[in-house]
């Protein structure tokens, strides 16, 4: 998480984005969405279940606020500051799954990690400076493993760190470059153990009184002076990352006037600096790692590593590295002068990276870190871990990962493949076999998999295989997530051709035979009971597979049983990507209604100028309504249709 105003968790809505650790002005209208908490670049201090609501509800009501503004089309005039603000390609996708998106920043294309241990000047074995202690035996050293490892497993598909390839970024030219997982230590000459004295501040200073923090307090420039002298013996940009070590005792805060400080509101933080804030590949990269170990709020109290609070250093070294590859610059939009500044890379829509959005509420406080790989006997103790890192325990958070599902990421710890082969001779009205055993990782295999077929029901079952039974001939989408035992879980899309249905045998004669009475269907009492085929019925939704001419659907809601719909038309794109082809979903319309109880109101989902010009580029379009409805009981549907526009200079009414 980049460093910026954390303050938030007590109080509402802040300028983000705009470089609070830096000491620069906060200008309102500057990188700044409705509601957003403002804790990018920061692990925050969830100590209390106070401080965990806080946080809860920022982030729930920035989402609500953004989502709010789009509906109505508030987003209000491009800002000069597009860096962060910038719209992701079909954004509305974006909002309604809660994805990652790009903002056309450079992410980290293998990066070498340098380590700072900041220790302050020691004399026979104890600090000399007042209240500052040594850092704990053998918290360094197993620090410094930990980086080794992460390092020596580039690539792999077995850590947290796994997830960082599916992050790409895009030149000038708009070519695009797959993220990577490659990171290089050398623990001979990538550790830099500094005994300087700790900056003094006469005048101002620090504001962090805390038991974790009677020394010195470090601003964010002192961090940046010493990453810059260290920086100075090697090269600089985004092929370079410093992790900043302190010892126990000494303190940091954003700048001498903020009140946002270590140990109250962030465990740690990273940053860039340098450049002229707008060109990528100028800044140095850095990251701030306090001794964070005891303190609630920054360690989990699992300790696989006995090494001085190491785990919970660890932990916070894991979040920052994973932001930084995924979104390395960004820190320095500060300036309302400017007509544009560095961009972000990987961000959701109101700003959190992509660890960021595996605290809460995605995750609560002990989910963040899914399920235990094992159990460690250490002496007298049991340690759980969740990364075994080449042959090495640890303890640490998941990141979000927008391919952990078809339409929707989530939180995983590890990176799983999903893939699935189809019976031959696939056609309609014929069971086709569909087999996803081949999902999973080497010794992780999956364990559930949950199949979508384009008809708007989903399908889970803990056998690889299952059978389903298309009505009619097309193409189909076909959608596997897949999930193996310690809830990681990966999305796959293929396209499925599906043939016309072979010709039937004729029927063998058979004596006539008194048809029985139709059966009386059981009258349906409640809005609770509808199931989503009835509920489409109700609502006089089109069919799967219709055809539509024009950019305009109507269609009569009645309280009950709606009460409230949410819809959004996407385009569906078939693009090649590596040599598979897959389906890229375009928003090209979206609408939003509130019927009052025994009411009835009209839907309406019109085309965006998007979705018009597409249309009208290409005559035909295969797309996918989906909505989301609320019953009056409390009651709630998920819908999705496959439809065809066709462009017509007729409005179409259903």
């Amino acid at each position: 998480m980049r460093r910026s105003s954390v303050a938030t968790l007590v109080c509402a809505a802040l300028a983000f984005g705009a470089g609070a650790a830096h000491g620069a002005e906060r200008h309102p209208h500057v990188g700044r969405l409705p509601g957003f908490p403002a804790i990018r670049g920061v692990v925050p201090v969830l100590g209390s279940s106070a401080a965990v609501e806080s946080h809860e509800k920022l982030v729930r009501g920035a989402f609500a606020a953004v989502r709010s503004r789009r509906v109505k089309g508030l987003a209000g005039p491009a800002q000069r500051n597009e860096g962060f603000l910038a719209a992701c390609e079909n954004e509305a996708l974006f909002l309604s799954s809660q994805d990652a998106c790009y903002r056309g920043g450079p992410v980290v294309h293998g990066a070498t990690v340098h380590l700072i241990v900041w220790q302050g000047p020691v004399e026979e074995d104890i600090s000399t400076e007042p209240n500052v202690k040594l850092f704990p035996l053998g918290y360094v050293e197993t620090l410094v493993r930990y980086i080794e490892d992460v390092a020596h497993e580039s690539g792999a598909q077995t850590n947290v760190f796994a997830v960082d390839p599916q992050y790409f970024d895009r030149n000038a030219g708009g070519e695009t470059t797959p993220g990577q997982y490659a990171l290089s230590f050398d623990r001979t000459t990538g550790v830099t153990v500094d005994s300087t004295p700790f900056p003094k501040h006469v005048t101002g200073g620090c504001t962090d009184e805390t038991e974790y923090s009677k020394g010195p307090c470090l601003l964010d420039s002192d961090i940046q002076k010493e990453v810059e002298t260290v920086a100075k013996t090697s090269e600089k940009g985004l092929h370079d990352i410093y992790v900043v070590l302190t010892p126990p005792g000494v303190g940091g805060c954003f700048d001498s006037s903020s009140g946002e400080c270590a140990f109250k509101q962030y465990c740690a933080y990273h940053g860039d600096f340098g450049g002229d804030g707008v060109t990528a590949g100028q800044q140095t990269l850095y990251a701030v790692i306090p001794e964070v170990g005891e303190v609630e709020g920054c360690d989990s109290r699992v300790h696989p590593n006995k090494a001085g609070g190491v785990d919970a250093a660890i932990d916070a070294t894991s979040h920052e590295l994973g932001e930084v590859i995924t979104d390395p610059i960004g820190s320095q939009c500060k300036s309302i002068a400017k007509e544009e500044c560095e961009r972000n890379a990987w961000t959701d829509v109101i700003g959190q990276e992509v660890a960021d959005k595996c605290l809460p509420p995605e995750s609560t406080v002990a989910g963040a870190y899914g399920e235990a790989l094992g159990e460690l006997e250490i002496g007298n103790e049991a340690s759980r871990f969740n990364q075994l890192i080449n042959g090495d325990h640890y303890y640490t958070q998941r990141v979000w990962s927008n391919q952990a599902g078809v339409f929707e990421g989530g939180c995983v710890q590890r990176a799983i493949g999903a893939s699935f082969r189809v019976s031959p001779g696939a056609a309609a009205t014929v069971p086709i076999t569909f087999d996803g055993s081949a999902s999973g990782a080497p010794g992780d295999p999956a364990v559930y998999w949950v199949w979508s077929f384009g008809e708007g029901e989903q399908l889970g079952s803990t056998s690889p295989t299952v059978s389903h039974t298309f009505a009619a001939s097309g193409v189909r989408e076909v959608g596997l997530t897949a999930y193996d035992a310690y809830g990681n879980a990966q999305g796959v899309v293929e396209l499925v051709n599906v043939a016309g249905a072979p010709i039937p045998s004729p029927p063998p004669l058979s004596p006539l035979l008194t048809p029985s009475p139709p059966a009386v269907k059981e009258a349906i009492a409640l809005p609770l009971h509808l199931d989503a085929a009835q509920l489409a019925a109700a609502l006089g939704l089109l069919s799967a597979g219709r055809e539509l001419a024009g950019d305009t659907l109507l269609g009569h809601v009645a309280c009950p049983p709606a009460c409230a719909i949410v819809a959004r038309l996407y385009a569906k794109i078939p693009v090649t990507k590596q040599g598979r082809r897959t389906i890229k979903l375009m928003a090209i319309g979206s609408a939003r209604l509130t019927v009052a109880a025994k009411g009835v109101g009209a839907l309406t989902v019109k085309l965006s100028a998007k979705g018009r010009a597409l249309l009208h580029k290409r005559h035909r379009l295969s797309c996918q309504l989906r909505m989301s409805v609320e019953g009056q009981e409390g009651g709630t549907w998920q819908i999705v249709r496959s439809l065809t526009l066709v462009g017509s200079g007729s409005v179409a009414r259903r």
